[in-house]
């Protein structure tokens, strides 16, 4: 006997139905995160504290449309108009979750938050330059300044009202330090605040300090062929100015040369002449003791 595909077909057809029915009108819970979209804020208001990005929202709708909703990309809109300097406590409200009307909203969690709110302020406040480190040994720095030397802050009143200065991130100079340093640097803005410019043109002059020192310095003779000399005395005194970053340096003595040409034809004898001193670029004799020496050439 050969089936009837008819009776077939209208059998499957009838148990599908029966299938969607039984399965349609069960009703299951399903969690899922809503992001917070907070809009409408009024200006000149700052919120301090309380801001939330996203709830869970409990669901209950049929079984087999579960998945689409907790798949779906839902944002909760939160109007602030109404909001006012202080304490502002909103609750979350079922009604302002978009979603169909065949879903019902069981549960928010949380279901409300508290918004701490501060009047937001503009300032005009100037720049501080600051270095990480003092200027290196042997170095005078002048005229730092910031270009402007006044910039913009706003933020909450009540933060700004603390606020005297701003500071710009530490700068580290490099050493030797150059005749004349410039460079942009970002300022360090605080907590909660915005900040224009962001930058300033930071500029200074370095130059080296200078010192004096006292040595003692051997006389050295270039003598003749053929002749032998006697200094007296054999060493002199000398006062020498320049930077304190060289003169500060331990192999600094060994820099300073006194010394003495002697003509080759010289005769023997005894005689009073001038040494030269030979010393770094920048260094200055201020004295020498004696000025002559003496001479005994043999």
């Amino acid at each position: 006997m050969k089936p009837n595909w008819q009776y077939l077909l209208l059998a499957f057809a009838m148990s599908l139905f029966c299938w969607y029915l039984v399965t349609g009108r069960e009703r299951v819970d399903t969690w899922m995160t809503m992001r917070v979209e907070m809009t409408g804020a009024p200006e000149g208001l700052y919120i301090k504290s309380g801001m939330l990005g996203s709830v869970d929202v409990l669901v209950r709708g049929p079984r087999g449309v579960a998945r689409r909703i907790e798949d779906s990309q839902l944002v909760y809109s939160l109007g602030l108009g109404k909001i006012v300097p202080g304490k502002n406590l909103i609750v979350f409200e079922a009604k302002n979750i978009p979603l169909p009307k065949v879903y019902e909203v069981v549960e928010i969690r949380p279901s409300r938050l508290e918004l701490e709110v501060e009047r937001r302020a503009v300032k005009t406040v100037p720049v501080k330059v600051v270095l990480r480190a003092a200027a290196p040994a042997g170095f005078a720095m002048s005229g730092a300044r910031a270009v402007p030397d006044s910039v913009r802050l706003t933020g909450p009143a009540g933060k700004l009202d603390a606020i005297s200065e701003i500071k710009t991130q530490p700068i580290t100079l490099p050493n030797p330090p150059p005749a004349h340093f410039d460079d942009q640097v970002p300022l360090d803005v605080p907590e909660e605040t915005d900040v224009s410019p962001p930058t300033v043109q930071v500029s200074m002059n370095f130059a080296g300090k200078e010192s004096e020192v006292t040595l003692r310095a051997p006389i050295a003779v270039k003598k003749p062929k053929g002749r032998d000399v006697d200094v007296s005395p054999p060493a002199v005194t000398l006062r020498v100015k320049g930077p304190a970053a060289i003169l500060a340096d331990k192999d600094f003595p060994g820099l300073i040369e006194a010394s003495l040409e002697l003509k080759p034809d010289i005769e023997p004898g005894k005689y009073v002449a001038s040494y030269r001193v030979k010393m770094p670029q920048g260094c200055e004799l201020i004295e020498a003791q004696p000025d002559k020496v003496s001479l005994t050439v043999k």
